[in-house]
């Protein structure tokens, strides 16, 4: 990455960290909210509709995708997402630069098929998994050592991303964004620029509570935009 767009998202604190770390933290968390707002505000199902809906999903079960299973299986950390990430870039030292790219990678796996035909968003079920591999991969291609890595993200979650995890949620994620982790100067131009007409594709049922297009569009889109604006 080059010093001109590097600059304002490597600056560290006070506390050395990077002003990437916060920015990412703010945007996914402010999803994940903003999903689980959605989900509250859905009508009540009377007991026929929930009674087949139990019907379907127990046959749906034997079908259950990879991605389901990885991102939805496990125990969901209660540990907010800054003091997640903050505690990832205390055991690591890894640079603003890993979590730039995590940013990125989101939003290449949210409206990816394999996420949006899984029903993969981020809500406070999936946010912390979706992260955790989202900044393995920016560190692994940023050239940090992934020695260990595995316990950095249990002992960072206080045990609910168990360390044998890893290995399937970096591999689902990878497919989904068909190995796509590149991203050079011009990308990072035309992410501020794309407006991404295939995320209006995952429509969710209209109403109050719920957004007109994918809840992640919206959001995940300001880590672009700023890359963006620090490259002109």
């Amino acid at each position: 990455m080059s010093r001109a767009v590097a600059g304002p998202l490597m600056r560290e604190d006070g506390r050395g960290i990077p002003r990437s770390l916060p920015l990412l933290a703010a945007l996914v968390e402010a999803e994940a909210h903003s999903a689980a707002a959605a989900a509250a505000a859905r009508p009540t199902d009377s007991g026929l509709v929930r009674a087949f809906r139990r019907r379907c999903c127990c046959c749906a079960d034997a079908a259950e995708s990879d991605l389901v299973r990885s991102f939805r299986g496990g125990a969901a950390p209660k540990v907010p997402i800054r003091t997640f990430l903050e505690r990832i870039h205390q055991l690591t030292r890894i640079d603003g630069n890993c979590f730039v790219l995590a940013g990125i990678y989101l939003t290449r796996f949210i409206p990816s098929a394999d996420a949006m035909e899984a029903g993969i968003l981020v809500e406070p079920a999936t946010v912390h998994r979706l992260v955790a591999v989202a900044v393995l991969l920016g560190a692994k291609f940023a050239g940090h050592s992934p020695v260990k890595w595995t316990r950095v993200f249990q002992d960072s979650s206080e045990g609910a991303i168990r360390a044998g995890e890893m290995a399937d949620l970096e591999g689902c994620f990878l497919r989904a964004i068909d190995f796509r982790l590149f991203v050079d100067r011009a990308g990072y131009k035309a992410a501020g620029r794309r407006r991404r007409p295939g995320w209006r594709g995952c429509c969710r049922v209209s109403g109050p509570g719920w957004r007109s297009c994918c809840p992640s569009s919206n959001v995940l889109s300001e880590v672009e935009n700023l890359l963006s604006s620090v490259v002109h």
